[in-house]
């Protein structure tokens, strides 16, 4: 049951909820004093939780001649709970979406002093780089080289990643050093984004990946070395706009 005892913890059951679902899955039906004294739960709490349990979902009252019984749910029941969490999260997100963005406009205006931000290891990397989602201007330009951090990192937060840009609806113009399949170009990227590949003379020739936004240019090395540095300085974006003007005029357009 070592195994249940986690799950139930993750969807944030207590312990003494998890100690009394677990009774009535091993012993059936029973009385509050027979949970009790099965898990040696202090009485007040024990009353507590197995309310707490039948609003979730997962336990019932049996209807009896004399002391009440309660009964656990199909173990099924348990994907309703995680349903019910899944979309707690999803309203959660939502409202902290608003929270952001009326904490944004009225953070004080960008002075123009430039500043530089420095985010080393995997999860501060998957941090920083999920904020350009948030992007004032709503577009991202970007460069890429064939191995680059999304690759190396796997799908599930690179998946996530687009589909949450996607969500946003963020526009995109994308340099890659090389092709990719076309069935992936155009699940993830067709109606947003446009993508060129980079002249020859740059294949192979670098390691990092950089995004352009707002007024900041943002670099993402290999998952080896794991950092992603942030520049925000306007004269500095503009050299590297006007840099990467140059190579998207010069690039091989991809249909997608």
């Amino acid at each position: 049951m070592n195994d249940l005892s986690t799950l139930l913890g993750h969807l944030g059951l207590s312990e003494s909820e998890i100690l009394l679902f677990q009774a009535l899955l091993n012993k059936g039906n029973c009385t509050a004093q027979e949970l009790i004294k099965i898990t040696q739960i202090k009485r007040p709490t024990a009353y507590y939780a197995l309310r707490q349990l039948i609003d979730k979902g997962l336990i019932f009252k049996i209807p009896t001649f004399g002391k009440e019984k309660y009964q656990a749910h199909d173990p099924q029941q348990i994907h309703t709970l995680i349903k019910i969490k899944r979309e707690e999260i999803d309203a959660l997100g939502k409202e902290a979406d608003d929270v952001i963005r009326a904490m944004k406009k009225d953070q004080k205006q960008y002075s123009g002093i430039p500043q530089v931000f420095f985010y080393e290891g995997l999860a501060n990397m998957k941090l920083a780089i999920s904020e350009t989602i948030y992007c004032r201007s709503g577009h991202i330009d970007s460069i890429a080289p064939a191995n680059n951090f999304f690759w190396e990192v796997g799908q599930e937060f690179s998946g996530r990643y687009i589909q949450d840009r996607v969500a946003r609806g963020i526009t995109t113009r994308n340099l890659w050093e090389k092709p990719l399949e076309p069935e992936i170009l155009l699940r993830s990227y067709k109606g947003l984004s446009q993508v060129r590949i980079l002249p020859e003379t740059m294949r192979g020739a670098f390691a990092t990946t950089t995004f352009l936004y707002d007024d900041c240019v943002m670099y993402i090395s290999s998952k080896e070395n794991g950092y992603v540095l942030v520049v925000r300085s306007q004269e500095h974006y503009d050299l590297m706009k006007a840099m990467y003007e140059t190579l998207w005029a010069t690039s091989e357009e991809v249909k997608i």
